[in-house]
């Protein structure tokens, strides 16, 4: 086969991998636009909607009528919060649901993929390692499930992404241009949350060191003024809204101590009486953040540290430039566990903030297993017996480790999709004979009506999050 015919083929079912896992990601979400179905508690607890749906519905309603916080971008007074003055410029802008905002998170879920794809694919020039980390991102429970949210999820994801993507470029073809747009959506990253300070900080400094050398002051400098200039902003719109520098330097180190060692500083606000961890949370952390792996990415961490320690040997001995851009990318995205304790410890969800991370890996993994096992196809039919014996044994036992950390993974993600379709169809359907009867009965429908209907549907719907949200549906008659 031709290398012009062989690089169409490669392209071509890499497109088709991510085109069926993004279709499959999009369909889970747009399913879960529709009220009912962000109403069954099995799907509403994982993204948790109460925080991170309905929690931002009624703030920007709140903003919207007026207040100290009003046109600020800023959330609760203590961080970052871009997203939630975007929510507020959507109910000004006569929003009366959470919907619109649920799908501009959608979207940005989704240019933040692709952002993803091209960058991983910029930083190792390997088709199957972009292909399969991508796909594998589009499958995460993670990616099932949070696009739709109206938090800072989707606004950091994506502009994150859009970070790399610019700064990579930039590192392969030395265009200013390219390091301008990367710091400046660097900057909208960090004015979204806290999240991604560090990790954002740590890859773009190793890269720059990998591929440019050591990183004079300048460079570190130009790096590290978007995430200076988001805090510090952050800092004055705290002291301006707490009434004073003192008031203001109190609250940030109120919220400081708290999310790193569940600490508490005299005349705090944040659950001054509550302390989340105890001597044996400590003991166990490690569990604890092997576990928040598992519930974003539906893998088994024993198997995927184990094939990531067998793939980083095997790239040490031939690929050491992809070694060294993984390890990067692995102290970036484990950053927040090793400071943020408390945090990690509370939040199921928090595996994702490694995505840039896990997934590349991932990638990696199963590029490495595709190299061995056709190198060693390629010796056996070439009769080039030197190496085989050696070959074979190395794609084997790689592609032993591989399947072992696989098969969880397909079976978990399959099994995810699966049920969330079929209860998404049983309460649908249920939901609508329940309106059809309440309608029959009187012409209102209330949270009682609703919750009245759902008792009997053999598992948790949560119709308050439909009406606090005001989707309360119509009977046809008083729509009309």
């Amino acid at each position: 086969m031709q290398p012009a015919v062989r690089n169409g083929v490669a392209y071509f079912l890499a497109a088709t991998l991510i085109f069926v896992s993004l279709s499959v990601a999009d369909y889970v979400g747009w399913l879960r636009l529709k009220p009912e179905v962000s109403a069954i508690g099995w799907i509403a607890e994982k993204p948790n909607y109460d925080d991170h749906v309905l929690n931002i519905y009624e703030r920007a309603t709140v903003r919207a009528k007026g207040n100290p916080s009003s046109f600020l971008p800023i959330y609760d007074v203590q961080n970052p919060g871009l997203f939630l003055l975007v929510a507020e410029l959507y109910t000004r802008a006569g929003a009366t649901t959470p919907l619109p905002l649920e799908i501009t998170s959608i979207v940005l879920f989704n240019v933040g993929a692709l952002c993803f794809f091209f960058w991983v694919y910029a930083l190792f020039a390997d088709l199957v390692v972009a292909a399969f980390a991508t796909a594998f991102l589009l499958l995460s429970k993670f990616f099932l499930f949070f696009p739709g949210v109206t938090h800072t999820f989707p606004y950091e994801f994506a502009f994150f992404n859009i970070t790399m993507l610019f700064f990579v470029l930039f590192l392969k073809n030395n265009k200013k241009a390219y390091l301008v747009a990367s710091l400046v959506a660097m900057f909208i990253t960090c004015m979204n949350y806290w999240f991604y300070y560090m990790s954002s900080w740590i890859i773009m400094v190793g890269l720059w060191w990998q591929y440019r050398g050591r990183p004079r002051v300048r460079d570190v400098a130009i790096i590290s003024a978007p995430p200076i200039a988001a805090a510090t902003f952050t800092a004055i719109m705290v002291m301006s809204l707490s009434g004073g520098v003192k008031q203001g330097v109190l609250r940030l180190a109120d919220i400081l101590v708290a999310r790193t060692f569940d600490a508490r500083i005299p005349g705090g606000a944040w659950h001054p009486e509550q302390r989340f961890m105890n001597t044996l949370d400590w003991l166990v952390y490690p569990t604890t953040v092997a576990t928040r792996l598992e519930w974003s990415y539906s893998l088994n961490v024993f198997w995927f540290a184990i094939a990531t320690v067998c793939t980083f040997f095997l790239l040490s001995l031939h690929n050491r430039r992809a070694l060294v851009s993984a390890l990067i990318l692995l102290a970036g995205g484990f950053s927040w566990y090793c400071v943020m304790f408390q945090h990690t410890h509370i939040h199921a969800f928090v595996g994702q903030y490694s995505f840039m991370a896990i997934c590349p890996i991932f990638g990696l993994i199963i590029s490495e297993a595709v190299f061995f096992t056709r190198r060693s196809l390629h010796r056996v039919t070439t009769s080039r017996a030197t190496s085989v014996g050696a070959d074979l044994a190395t794609a084997a036992l790689l592609m032993a480790v591989v399947w072992a950390m696989i098969w969880p993974y397909l079976e978990n993600t399959y099994g995810l999709i699966m049920q969330t379709v079929e209860i998404s169809r049983t309460a649908q359907a249920k939901y609508a004979t329940a309106i059809q009867s309440i309608c029959r009965q009187h012409p209102d429908i209330t949270l009682a009506d609703l919750e009245s209907a759902s008792k009997d549907w053999g598992f948790e719907w949560i119709p308050r999050l439909i009406t606090e949200t005001n989707q309360t549906p119509r009977c046809s008659s008083q729509a009309s």
